[in-house]
């Protein structure tokens, strides 16, 4: 089996010790649903037991609430990847397209779930102009991807123009304008 140098390099370079406050930001990143979901009810709850009321009823309202409401949250606004796209395929298009725009996504990452609003906007306004793409990166067949991108960070968006990579976006998307504003500078 051959491997290329380049990847072997990037596994390397992983497992640095420069790359372990990377590896745990990554991991808090594309996680922080979940932490959401167990972390922060707790945490409200101790803070209204000590500073609001000590009801029991209260604090087993409000905790419950703010579960259900992160539950809820993951799964009605969970983002979709786009197809079910083969990695050659993708290569395809990407290489074949004139302007293409890939977002890298976790279903379990708060800024991917806050941001799918705006992106269902910008594909809805610019799908005539752009070829939008989603992938989610706990995907294995999108991983090697994901490594030549340097994508550690969800949502990511990438732009290509005629194959190349032009332009890359990282952070939560709040408006649809914003990332056609980026991506048309170039």
């Amino acid at each position: 089996m051959f491997i290329p140098i380049q990847l072997l390099e990037r596994f390397q370079n992983l497992l640095d010790l420069k790359w372990s406050n990377k590896l745990m930001y990554s991991w808090i990143n594309h996680n922080s649903l979940y932490i959401l979901i167990f972390i922060f009810p707790i945490i409200s709850t101790i803070f209204i037991y000590f500073y609001v009321s000590k009801n029991k009823f209260i604090l087993l309202s409000s905790f419950l609430f703010l579960t259900l409401f992160f539950i809820l949250l993951k799964v009605f606004f969970q983002p979709q990847t786009t197809d079910d796209i083969t990695q050659i395929e993708l290569s395809e298009i990407i290489n074949n397209e004139s302007d293409v725009i890939v977002e890298f996504f976790s279903p379990n990452c708060m800024g991917c779930v806050l941001s799918e609003k705006a992106v269902n906007e910008f594909i809805e306004k610019y799908s005539k102009k752009y070829k939008f793409i989603k992938l989610n990166i706990s995907d294995d067949r999108y991983s090697e991807l994901v490594l030549n991108n340097l994508v550690t960070i969800t949502p990511t968006f990438i732009y290509y123009k005629n194959g190349e990579m032009k332009e890359k976006y990282v952070g939560m998307l709040n408006d649809s304008e914003k990332l056609l504003e980026k991506f048309t500078q170039k």
